[in-house]
């Protein structure tokens, strides 16, 4: 996934991101926190590769990610530099699947967000 590519999807996303696609949602300044399991599914859905995760913040919970043609994408690391949040994210890139990934998301955050990553792409954001 070359770098427009990437800018794209995150622009894409940043516009399908709501407290809709996640509990943890907390402002527009960081639209990506608690988004990371959902965004994981929907990229690999879009895009193929690989879902990977590793520990999440300070050892509690998991933080997915994707693999993309051999290159780490992580298009919600942005979150672990939010005050009272910052933390040191170590890549651990242990293999994951859509199933792993969906089971630390509520009840239609996936459909959620793909519905309106889907209809971002449609409307050019990629």
């Amino acid at each position: 996934m070359d770098e427009s590519h990437l800018r794209k999807a995150r622009a894409a996303l940043e516009r399908s991101w709501s407290a809709e696609t996640s509990v943890c949602f907390s402002s527009s300044a960081y639209p990506s926190y608690g988004q990371c399991a959902q965004t994981a599914i929907v990229i690999q859905e879009t895009f193929g590769g690989e879902i990977l995760r590793t520990t999440g913040w300070h050892g509690k919970g998991n933080h997915f990610y994707n693999r993309i043609a051999g290159e780490r994408v992580d298009l919600t690391a942005d979150q672990f530099t939010m005050p009272n949040y910052s933390y040191d994210l170590k890549y651990e890139d242990c293999p994951s699947n859509a199933t792993e990934a969906a089971n630390e998301c509520l009840p239609g955050q996936v459909d959620a967000l793909r519905r309106t990553f889907l209809e971002a792409l449609n409307e050019g954001a990629v």
